[in-house]
């Protein structure tokens, strides 16, 4: 059974023919997916599709590049009314969990770099806290400064100790599309992360990606495509398709990374 636990069949390329994507997905094997979103328009178009079919399921949230260019004091009225929002959203039966949320330090430019990793902190939190009032799945983002090849790692630690410090654990959280230093994935691992991989762990020079994945209990690791990026690595400068999925788990069966009877389930 594959469920594809992170497929943006809310943003174009996919999202105009939606149906057709999901129907292909079907026939390769994939037998649930779930929905993550960018803001409040593709929060509304997850759930809207999750409502056609119950293998569909939506995550509701704001990315933390949203929050880059919001002024300081402008930046609690846009949280606020964000909150309030996503709040209203959250008890249609097929949004699970909230996301995707986190922090990502990649390429901002030196004059706001100050200003959107303050804002990105707080519309983090805003999410942890509705995850733990609403008691739903946290699906986190996490990239630095110069990306996924990245050392600054201040992004992994600033997650960390925010995690750490807000999230009550009530039910799981996803470290999405999972990068960063192999002490941060030891330490999300013992607070309980399930840790997603996507088809970016079949390129040559994802040396780094597949050792941290080996890192992580079979049964805390989850499959994603992250369509419409992200393609494995036979299909790249193509639009990364959801039922392309089949192809990263055989990557992974083929490097003895997971087992033959590998379930790639998540618990919500």
């Amino acid at each position: 059974m594959i469920f594809d636990t992170h497929c943006h069949y809310n943003l174009s390329p996919l999202y105009e023919n939606w149906e057709e994507h999901w129907r292909k997905a079907q026939k390769h094997g994939v037998k649930q997916a779930l929905i993550p979103s960018s803001n409040m328009e593709t929060s509304r178009r997850a759930i809207e599709i999750a409502r056609e079919d119950k293998n569909l399921y939506a995550a509701i949230g704001i990315h933390p590049n949203e929050y880059n260019k919001i002024s300081a004091a402008d930046l609690p009225t846009y949280i606020y009314e964000h909150a309030a929002s996503l709040a209203m959203m959250h008890d249609n039966k097929n949004v699970i969990a909230i996301g995707e949320t986190g922090l990502d330090y990649y390429r901002l430019k030196d004059d706001e770099r100050e200003l959107a990793i303050s804002n990105q902190r707080e519309g983090l939190k805003m999410h942890i806290q509705l995850a733990n009032e609403f008691e739903k799945i946290l699906i986190i983002h996490a990239r630095d400064k110069g990306g996924n090849k990245d050392k600054n790692n201040q992004a992994y630690q600033d997650i960390l100790e925010i995690v750490k410090n807000n999230y009550q654990f009530k039910k799981p959280f996803i470290l999405h599309c999972v990068s960063g230093p192999q002490d941060y994935i030891k330490e999300m691992l013992e607070l309980g992360a399930y840790v997603g991989v996507g088809g970016n762990v079949t390129y040559p020079n994802a040396d780094e990606l597949r050792e941290i994945v080996k890192l992580v209990p079979e049964d805390k690791l989850l499959l994603e495509t992250d369509a419409p990026y992200l393609p494995p690595q036979e299909f790249r400068g193509q639009t990364c398709e959801p039922w392309m999925i089949g192809k990263t788990a055989e990557y992974l069966k083929a490097e003895g990374i997971i087992s033959a009877d590998y379930k790639n389930l998540l618990p919500y």
